[in-house]
């Protein structure tokens, strides 16, 4: 089994990584660090890629000189869906997820990729607000 961690750089999600980093080697289980690229335009891709890139090998580098056995894995798509996705595909039995500081009306109109992945998911998610 494994850990999956959905990540985009942002505060809330570097609250999350920390969690996860401490639950990979409490539970000595692989974790996967997550983003999706969301842009469909061609030069608006190739921007975020390097951008992802660079807060994925990050991620990476704090979780293993932690200890954890630390993997990254970026795709395209649709956040909320990508994640359940991966999340089978690894064998994961645990998602994480950060919580963001969108506001009751942001979530409504905009939805959120945690309670998305909270709704839908097959395994234990755990929100790190």
């Amino acid at each position: 089994m494994s850990i999956l961690i959905a990540y985009d750089g942002m505060e809330h999600t570097k609250k999350a990584l920390e969690y996860a980093i401490q639950h990979s080697k409490v539970y000595n289980q692989p974790l996967y660090i997550f983003s999706v690229i969301t842009s469909k335009d061609k030069l608006d891709m190739e921007n975020e890629i390097e951008k992802i890139n660079a807060y994925l090998i990050e991620a990476r580098e704090k979780a293993v000189s932690e200890g954890a056995d630390a993997q990254i894995i970026l795709e395209s798509g649709t956040p909320g869906k990508s994640i359940l996705e991966a999340a089978a595909r690894f064998n994961t039995d645990t998602i994480i997820v950060g919580r963001s500081d969108k506001s009751l009306f942001d979530r409504a109109v905009l939805g959120s990729v945690s309670d998305y992945v909270v709704r839908n998911a097959k395994v234990v998610v755990i929100v790190v607000q």
